[in-house]
């Protein structure tokens, strides 16, 4: 780790958006899930589920994943980073639908989330106009996820009557698990199993995946018109069956990791509980389906995002000695943000002890959040730059 004498602070925000993005996104998730403990303590009302879980979609996992993104786009594509009015403009969306969405102005939050889907489509644009080089394959399936959010925005703000629930399914699943596939493709390797390297972007065996990839990500779009056609069951086993073939075959998630790392296990663990709750969702009763939710957001997406933008932070700040041992920094915020899918699932199961199990579980989820904002947002700051 060194201070970078030879580049500014803003130059560093503006080539590692992260550092301002993912603080928004703690700040997001914290706001969606402490009025369930406040709730489960007796000291208020419950909370509005739906607002809850928009939160946790548009603001929390979308601010890590434009972090991201914006971090990540102009290196693959060799081109300009971003530019201040470009940052200014997804903090200043992201905050606007964060405060929106938590004091229930639910149909404002859908208007600022589809200006930053279209702010982002118009970043990738400019970037795909002056690239150095052509995007990976796996980058297909970022269009895809992109248009099931502004198509599952408008649906939204414009229900269609005989698609119910077609904007909310996109938004909660379509744009994140496109995301998984663009972005696993590339990290689940390297996290789980060391593979180092790029793919080829330029051949034309990279092209054919790309358009394969590209048309893999559109059945999968398909499968949500499916599931609000009305044969649910169907969209919802494509769905699962899309993404579990391609987890097996690409990330081969049924290999072992090859470091004896708890979070490189809890990263592979990630996984696993996304696929469980694709196929409780597509083949258990009704009853379970609020189960199937909280294994792929909770204990499937929430807990990716974490590790994930872990292995982001200290690879670029240069914190290396923190990924690789067993350091309670990163080992213990992150076990709690695991152990909250068993403690919510145990809250479903026995609905007696129900108020107990949720608050238990928002404790943890709440408690590893915290702990994980206060040991890794400090490190964003621009001060601490990886050597090159």
């Amino acid at each position: 780790m060194m201070d970078s004498p030879q580049h500014s602070a803003t130059q560093i925000l503006l080539e590692e958006p992260f550092r301002v993005m993912f603080p928004v996104g703690v700040l997001a998730t914290l706001l969606g899930v402490v009025p369930w403990l406040t709730f489960a303590l007796g000291w208020t009302q419950p909370p509005s589920s739906y607002s809850h879980g928009m939160l946790q979609i548009q603001c929390f996992e979308a601010s890590f994943a434009t972090g991201f993104l914006m971090t990540a786009l102009p290196r693959f594509l060799e081109t300009t980073p971003t530019r201040w009015w470009e940052l200014l403009l997804g903090v200043c969306l992201a905050l606007a639908m964060t405060l929106a969405l938590a004091t229930q102005n639910l149909r404002l939050g859908q208007w600022l989330f589809l200006a930053l889907l279209v702010h982002m489509l118009m970043f990738g644009a400019r970037r795909l106009r002056t690239r150095g080089d052509d995007p990976p394959p796996f980058f297909a399936f970022l269009p895809i996820g992109l248009t099931a959010g502004l198509v599952g925005s408008v649906a939204i703000l414009r229900p269609i009557e005989s698609l119910p629930r077609l904007g909310e399914n996109l938004i909660q699943q379509g744009i994140l698990l496109c995301l998984v596939l663009a972005v696993g493709s590339h990290l689940g390797p390297r996290l789980l199993y060391g593979h180092r390297g790029f793919p080829e972007t330029t051949t034309p065996a990279a092209h054919r995946r790309a358009a394969g990839l590209f048309l893999l990500g559109l059945l999968l779009l398909v499968s949500f018109f499916i599931e609000a056609a009305g044969a649910r069951q169907a969209g919802l086993i494509l769905r699962a069956t899309i993404v579990t073939g391609y987890l097996l075959t690409v990330l081969r998630i049924y290999r072992v990791p090859t470091t004896n790392l708890l979070h490189v296990h809890l990263l592979r663990l990630s996984f696993v509980m996304l696929l469980l709750g694709l196929w409780v969702a597509a083949i258990a009763p009704p009853p379970h389906q609020i189960a199937s939710l909280h294994l792929t957001f909770v204990g499937g997406l929430g807990l990716m995002t974490f590790v994930i933008a872990s292995r982001v932070v200290i690879g670029h700040t240069g914190f290396e000695d923190l990924w690789q041992s067993h350091r309670a920094a990163l080992v213990i915020p992150l076990s709690l943000i695991a152990l909250a899918t068993p403690l919510r699932l145990a809250a479903d199961a026995l609905p007696d002890h129900y108020t107990a199990w949720l608050g238990a579980s928002s404790a943890a989820w709440v408690g590893g959040v915290a702990l994980w904002g206060v040991i890794f947002v400090p490190k964003m700051s621009p001060r601490h730059v990886a050597d090159d």
